[in-house]
């Protein structure tokens, strides 16, 4: 079972440098650019995803229900999103991304969330598959180009 600790200075470097398959790169953001964002990101918390001492991937959540949050119509305010999910190409295939979406699903219910929402792009190769098989139903909402989709938790 992979540690989530949450990004701090020291950390920052290593996971920066992980980064997907070339061919993943339409699918999800560098963590750098995560890490960037997430400044301007109110209710944002970044996670390592960590297999002992080595870093393996990021979870980046938001708390949509933090006070300054930027919500769009039709957001609810009761939910966690995920808002990136990234595994490194090395270590792709081992249930780090599993892991991850129940390590977020246990954080929602935690704070007394309704819900987990997460969005995708929906092209070959993408991650739709897994989060379906995870539980979580489309919306048939489209988010910034991305399907949306959420795990009702109440």
């Amino acid at each position: 079972m992979p540690d989530f600790r949450l990004l701090t200075r020291d950390t920052l470097r290593a996971l920066a440098a992980l980064s997907v398959h070339d061919e993943q790169t339409k699918f999800v953001a560098s963590n750098l650019m995560t890490m960037a964002q997430s400044i301007f990101e109110p209710g944002s918390e970044i996670y390592g995803i960590w297999e002992d001492k080595t870093p393996v991937g990021l979870l980046a959540i938001v708390d949509m229900s933090h006070p300054d949050a930027e919500l769009d119509e039709g957001d609810d305010p009761d939910g966690i999103y995920i808002w990136r999910l990234m595994v490194d190409q090395a270590h792709q295939g081992k249930g780090y991304g599993r892991a991850a979406l129940q390590c977020a699903k246990a954080m929602a219910q935690k704070k007394g969330r309704s819900n987990l929402i997460i969005s995708v792009v929906d092209e070959p190769g993408c991650a739709l598959p897994l989060y379906e098989r995870f539980g979580f139903g489309r919306t048939g909402r489209i988010v910034d180009g991305e399907v949306e989709l959420v795990m009702l938790l109440t």
